[in-house]
């Protein structure tokens, strides 16, 4: 459709249709293409995928379609599964949105999904449809939720963030244990990403570990030996809500270190300010120069206010920064190996296409880099 308001959407559940049994994309609104349907068969999850088991158990994902689109998912449990097996029915309803409508809020799942459950578009249906009308959604969304992000700062903190943040790009794939938060933490990790780069960023923030959805960042469970488990099958770099900040995570690339500076100074708006707007030639690879720019201009502005105030340097306070040569290098060697199955099956190894990897290239970008459009 012409109209830029309008949201495909489909839903994959268990049924029993006319052409098959079991979990299937049950229905699709009109503008699905066949290859954007068949992409959510292969992720969409099925019974037991969902990390809780609680009635109110719900897993928001998001990850990108071969037409283009993304998918922004909502799993819950809602009813029984057609054939009666013990459990309740995993229902995903997903919203496939054009980069020109994710663009509108601000390229934040989060921000597309909590608009479209104000309109009351987030619902499921006992009996599904065959056909499901596009939604019509408007509005925008800020480019920083600074809410979120003061909140966050005081749990789990501005360095927990930032490390977070220096996962997410440098590591192939990352963990977050801390099922209650993760939902959070994850939204504040987009926060913390210019909008250019957030649709980089896979992720789920409830759904168990599986090689057919090789999601970026993914919620894993507390116990300490799922997660040894979760390491050696996926080679997460796990991060753990209710403690300090892994070192392997410490903030070496420039982004990461500005979000830390960012955050442990209160300068949320700072982020606000610089992230707002279109930069129709920005990609993911100037990310590094970009931190160092802002860094630079921060400790400007820092100064300045310092001057102005009498107050001391803020950069006195031991917060050291890794030298701008270090910009871009990988912190470790990693793979994307993946295992071909819910993280609770047999161990067997395997490198699927579409695996996930880090965000920042391993050589240094071209000096010149094409234009993309949002």
């Amino acid at each position: 459709s012409t109209d830029m308001n309008l949201i495909e959407q489909a839903v994959f559940t268990s049924a029993e249709t006319d052409r098959s049994a079991g979990y299937q994309i049950v229905a699709t609104s009109p503008g699905v293409s066949d290859d954007d349907a068949r992409e959510l068969s292969v992720w969409g999850p099925s019974h037991d995928a969902l990390l809780q088991s609680s009635p109110d158990a719900v897993s928001v994902n998001f990850h990108p379609l071969p037409s283009g689109a993304y998918n922004i998912g909502r799993t819950t449990l809602a009813g029984s599964e057609y054939s009666g097996r013990r459990g309740a029915r995993v229902y995903t309803q997903c919203l496939i949105v054009s980069p020109e409508s994710l663009w509108r809020f601000a390229n934040n799942p989060f921000a597309l999904l909590k608009a479209a459950s104000a309109s009351g578009s987030l619902r499921s249906h006992d009996d599904v449809p065959k056909r499901l009308k596009p939604l019509r959604l408007v509005g925008r969304a800020a480019a920083v939720d600074e809410a979120l992000l003061d909140r966050l700062c005081r749990e789990p903190g501005p360095a927990w963030l930032a490390s977070l943040v220096q996962a997410a790009l440098a590591s192939p794939m990352v963990g977050i244990a801390g099922t209650a938060q993760a939902e959070q933490v994850i939204a504040g990790l987009i926060n913390c990403l210019p909008p250019e780069c957030r649709t980089e960023v896979s992720f789920s923030t409830g759904l168990k570990l599986s090689s057919r959805r090789p999601f970026r960042v993914v919620a894993i469970p507390d116990d300490s030996s799922e997660q040894r488990r979760a390491k050696r099958l996926y080679d997460l770099t796990i991060l753990e809500v209710s403690k300090g900040p892994p070192s392997e995570a410490a903030p070496m690339e420039s982004w990461a270190q500005l979000v830390h500076r960012v955050l442990k100074s209160n300068r949320t708006s700072f982020l606000t300010t610089h992230l707002s707007g279109s930069r129709s030639d920005f990609s993911p690879q100037d990310l590094s120069a970009l931190g160092l720019q802002l860094l630079e201009e921060l400790d400007a502005s820092s100064l300045e206010n310092a001057s102005l105030d009498g107050e001391p340097d803020p950069r006195a306070d031991g917060d050291e920064r890794v030298c701008p040569g270090s910009e871009g290098e990988p912190t470790r060697e990693s793979s994307c190996d993946a295992a071909d199955h819910e993280l609770a099956g047999p161990e067997r190894q395997f490198r699927p296409d579409h695996a996930p990897h880090p965000m920042l290239p391993r050589e240094p970008a071209p000096a010149t880099v094409p234009k993309r459009q949002i």
